[in-house]
């Protein structure tokens, strides 16, 4: 018994480090390339627990004839093979912003997903041995190897907190090294003492000197030289003079006189203003991302170029204002409220890292004058929705300024991430926080060509206006723009005046911007087909399109257009007509950077290059097709070589089959979910990821457990648990965007907890089916079990990477509903795994 509770310590290290190092992973490409490589990380490492339940289905004979010796061997393995590896993918030229151009770069894929499927492949080979010579207490090792995998996320966000990305690779070896060290300690019964084998000591030290050297030579993230800190670094008088670090992300402050920021600045400044602004600033990146130009100490001299900023619009007809802005920023925004006189600024960050920087980074505070010390300005950490619901201050202006990145990015492209700032609901709970006569102001980014991301914010803001009960929202708009610059768009709480409106327009015509929509605006003669023939025209020379097109069309003058439909309420028009998707966004689809429609892909196909900025999207779909292809051997492999023993010599392999890539794929689909749709209440993406699957691990393994007490049949015990499932999953489409709004203001910390509960009963009755069925079949059908472990992690490579492609596509109630299908198939085909007798031959 000793020695069993040894081997489950070691099961239960090896599961920490082992999820550490699937985390740290995400890390290494969130710093070295982009965030959105998390789906990824979690298929590759599925595929290693894939490929590990493929070769135990050819040697599981030979395993179990030393299962002591195996068990040391891939432990020790693992150990150099997480620095190996994590070394030789920095060596891959893979560059994301070449998905749609170069065909290299899919190979360069694959070679990331074989490269990082090494140690979760000894990994799980670990854990399968384990599973393999202790089946007869699946439920207990099933407990242990999910509360330790869980427990692992946690560890791993603690070290976040002091140290760089790359550094987290050290704590995971100490991890992976004493898994080992308990895996070779033997027990002499006789003289009731433990002893290790001389190969064994030696073996052990060796390699973990061996992984350190490794570590210390070539243990550097390779930053893409498309990011935009490569650039910071490389300025001439460029000077690293902040870092963070944090879950939130490496936070990286350079000072150079090559930053400037004055965002969509009117031309007209240079021929009015006397003097040439000398206003200093630095940049921030966070995790290389960037820069948030932070404006250096505001110059009295030289503010009046804030005159010329588009988001100095509200201030022309909002005197001494109570001001509320959505992020921090580089506090620009500060500026131009404290230069127009406003009585009080509030500013809500989520990320209290950024707050910390300025407020106490000794260079930070000093460059921008303590500006957070200001008594007239007041910094709130926390959620800028949730402040909005459950603070009862009420504003004459909410700002949302260029807090996005489309079109900004300095390396062409941008990733595909959930952005819950621009949603039809999160209109609603700004204009909730506004007085009567108050006003939204958004300023984005407008660089796109053809344009996109300024139709979808468009067509959000009138939905949502719309849903608010407003019948004629028209009349609380004014927008204008700034030709492959940005575009403001400003929504009332109740009718522009038409004082208001002169102000506004005097405004706009003196910064000699274009003006795209007021009340009132006289009516543009352009047929809206006509004008979205010119950009589809830009991807196809079909007859008809090539006909009926103006020859040149201006942003503004289609935005007329495009906004006067959806007024009307012809928005499915505009939907269906134009080439992108821009139909607004929602807490259930909340995609700001998505732009390609699924149905239209095939228009694209041999035009990829003209779409290269749409790389995040593209790359979903590439990364689809080889977990496809991974998955798709690790199936076949086993069929191929041992056909007659698994398919002719027994009965229901085909129902096996089935059963366990409903698990992979069921599994999968409820945990990409709540990772993304809790991204929004846990304020970080990281931390969301870390809770998610700390907490499904640990529960499911708890619900493994206690399966064993609520009935004696295993077909119960997973009809009970597919029931459990479905439930939990309606109660998320119907109650959990309610319940997230409602809690949206507690304390984080009550957010965790709060959290972690919502995951519970799902996770709970997750942990079931799957060591049941194993159960089942290692009675019935032993040479079943490693190929159906390994079936389980090829469907769940496939599974993290459709979930997310579901989810860009048509929303995350589609993912849930595609779960609760698979989860009914999984209560239909678990009589698959009992039973086991052989047919004769």
């Amino acid at each position: 018994m000793r020695r069993i509770n040894l081997k489950l310590i070691a099961l239960f290290l090896f599961s920490i480090g082992l999820i550490a190092y699937e985390l740290f992973v995400m890390r290494v490409f969130a710093v070295g390339s982009w965030s959105n490589f998390g789906s990824m990380i979690i298929s590759t490492a599925l595929l290693g627990f894939g490929i590990a339940g493929t070769l135990l289905t050819f040697v599981h004979k030979t395993i179990k004839a030393s299962p002591n010796k195996w068990l040391s061997l891939t432990a020790l393995a693992t150990m150099p093979a997480m620095v190996l590896c994590f070394a030789a993918a920095q060596a891959v030229p893979f560059n994301p912003l070449f998905v749609g151009v170069d065909g290299w770069q899919l190979i360069w894929i694959g070679a990331f997903y074989l490269i990082y499927s090494i140690p979760f492949f000894l990994g799980a080979l670990f854990i399968g041995i384990s599973f393999m010579v202790l089946s007869s207490q699946m439920r207990r090792l099933y407990f242990w190897n999910m509360c330790g995998s869980g427990l692992g996320g946690l560890a791993v966000i603690g070290f976040m907190f002091f140290l760089p990305t790359a550094v987290l690779l050290l704590p995971i070896l100490l991890l992976i090294f004493l898994a080992a060290l308990l895996c070779v300690l033997r027990l002499d019964r006789e003289k009731n003492r433990v002893h290790i084998k001389k190969s064994y000591l030696i073996a052990l030290p060796v390699l973990l000197f061996f992984s350190l050297c490794v570590f210390l030579l070539a243990g550097t993230i390779r930053v893409s030289d498309k990011k935009s800190i490569f650039y910071a670094r490389n300025y001439k008088d460029s000077v690293e003079t902040s870092t963070v670090y944090s879950p939130a992300g490496e936070l990286r402050v350079f000072k150079s006189s090559y930053f400037h920021s004055a965002p969509g600045m009117s031309m007209n400044a240079s021929q009015e203003i006397e003097r040439v602004p000398q206003q200093p600033f630095c940049g921030l990146y966070i995790d290389g991302n960037g820069p948030i130009v932070i404006m250096g100490k505001a110059l009295p001299e030289e503010s009046v170029f804030l005159d010329y900023l588009p988001v100095s619009a509200p201030y022309t007809v909002k005197q001494n204002p109570e001001v509320l802005l959505v992020n921090l920023g580089g506090g620009i925004n500060i500026e131009v409220a404290k230069h127009n006189n406003a009585a009080a600024v509030t500013v809500v960050e989520p990320n209290s890292e950024i707050i910390r920087l300025y407020k106490d980074d000794p260079f930070v505070s000093g460059f921008t004058g303590f500006r957070l010390r200001d008594p007239a300005v007041k910094v709130i950490t926390g959620e800028p929705r949730a402040y909005c619901l459950r603070n009862r201050e009420r504003f004459d202006i909410v700002e949302i300024s260029l807090i996005d990145s489309v079109g900004l990015s300095q390396s062409g492209g941008y990733a595909v991430q959930e952005n819950f700032t621009y949603t039809k609901q999160a209109i609603q709970e700004y204009m909730f926080s506004l007085k009567p006569g108050g006003m939204l102001s958004i300023t984005v980014w407008d660089r796109l060509k053809p344009p996109r991301n300024v139709l979808k914010i468009l067509s959000t803001v009138v939905a949502s206006l719309k849903e608010q009960g407003i019948d004629n929202p028209g009349k609380q708009l004014f927008v204008f723009n700034y030709l492959n610059s940005t575009a403001t768009i400003l929504v009332k709480k109740t009718p522009f005046t038409n004082d208001e409106i002169s102000r506004l327009k005097a405004f706009v015509e003196k910064l000699s911007m274009s003006l795209i929509y007021y009340p009132g605006m006289p009516v543009g003669g352009d047929d809206l087909q006509r004008l979205a023939n010119y950009y589809y025209s830009w991807f196809t020379d079909e007859p008809e399109i090539t006909r009926n097109k103006p020859e040149y069309v201006e942003p503004a003058q289609f935005y007329h257009a495009a906004l006067r439909a959806m007024l009307a309420g012809r928005q499915e028009e505009l939907y269906a007509k134009y080439i992108f998707d821009v139909r607004p966004m929602s807490d259930d689809k909340p995609y700001y950077s998505v732009f390609l429609k699924p149905e239209s892909l095939g228009l694209f196909i041999d035009q990829l290059p003209a779409v290269s900025e749409e790389w995040g999207y593209l790359l979903l779909w590439a990364v689809l097709i080889l977990s496809v292809i991974f998955g798709a051997l690790i199936i076949l492999l086993p069929v191929l070589g041992r056909w007659r023993e698994l398919f002719s010599k027994q009965r229901g392999t085909a129902g096996v089959i089935a059963y366990y890539a409903c698990l992979g794929l069921g599994y999968m689909l409820i945990e990409i979910f709540l990772i993304q749709r809790l991204a929004l209440f846990l304020s970080n993406p990281m931390i969301s990821v870390s809770i998610v699957i700390t907490a499904m691990l640990i529960i499911s393994g708890i619900g493994s457990i206690c399966s064993r007490f609520l009935a004696r049949s295993r077909k119960k015990i997973v009809r009970l648990a597919v029931a459990g499932i479905v439930v939990s999953v309606v109660f998320y489409i119907f109650c959990l965007t309610p319940l997230l709004s409602a809690l949206s203001g507690i304390p984080f910390l009550l957010k965790i907890i709060a959290a972690v509960l919502l995951i519970a009963p799902a996770a709970f009755f997750l942990g079931m089916p799957f060591p049941n069925g194993l159960s089942a079949l290692s009675a019935g059908k032993p040479r079943l079990l490693p190929w159906a472990w390994g079936m389980n992690g090829a469907l769940s490579v496939t599974g993290v990477v459709l979930g997310r492609l579901l989810s860009v596509s048509f929303g995350f109630t589609a993912v849930l509903i595609a779960a609760i299908i698979v989860y009914i198939m999984v209560g239909l085909l678990f009589s698959s795994n009992e039973g086991g007798l052989l047919t004769s031959e």
